[in-house]
């Protein structure tokens, strides 16, 4: 009797010791499953995955206008990611087809072209960019801006243009080459010759 006492209080005290560790256990995962949902409930916007990034060598870049090409890029090596609008090129040489009689050759280490703009950007990394026209004028510059709708190369920075027996250089160019206007707007300083 004393022995069957014995071993129902040692359930007694086993099974209220239990009691705890269980209720114990069961909070802890209670909070780790509120965690877990709180967790999943983080808009997916916050944490965007990378996207694809395609990269392209000897890469080439034509915009046409009805069935005339109006100017192309060619490039030794091109990245642009899955549903950007914005390509980026590394060597570059981009051909503008202004007139019958009048072509301009840009090139430059780095740019981007922008397909929905229908412009690109061209920057040094060591060496300057050079607009070479077919006429005999070139415009070099640390960076130059083409943007094809408005027929229109521009820079902010320091810009040297050279052409037979004329040296100008200045700050800021606005030119249009289909007309051969170019406007410096600060600093400038020129030299002729002949």
């Amino acid at each position: 009797m004393l022995r069957s006492r014995f071993f129902r209080s040692r359930f007694l005290v086993l099974g209220v010791a239990v009691v705890p560790i269980l209720l114990t256990l069961v909070y802890m995962g209670f909070i780790a499953h509120k965690h877990l949902k709180k967790r999943g409930s983080v808009p997916v916007d916050l944490h965007p995955l990378p996207q694809a990034q395609i990269v392209i060598t000897h890469f080439r870049y034509t915009r046409t206008v009805g069935s005339k090409t109006k100017w192309f890029v060619r490039a030794e090596k091109a990245a642009l990611g899955k549903g950007e609008s914005k390509t980026q090129i590394w060597n570059l040489t981009a051909r503008i087809l202004i007139r019958p009689d009048l072509t301009l050759v840009v090139t430059g280490e780095r740019g981007v072209i922008d397909q929905l703009g229908h412009r690109f950007f061209v920057e040094r990394v060591t060496h300057p960019v050079a607009a070479r026209f077919s006429n005999g004028l070139t415009v070099i510059s640390s960076h130059l801006n083409y943007q094809d709708r408005l027929d229109e190369i521009q820079t902010g920075g320091h810009v040297i243009i050279l052409g037979p027996n004329m040296i100008i250089q200045g700050n800021g160019l606005h030119s249009i080459p289909r007309t051969q206007t170019f406007r410096l707007d600060r600093k400038v300083r020129a030299v002729f010759a002949g």
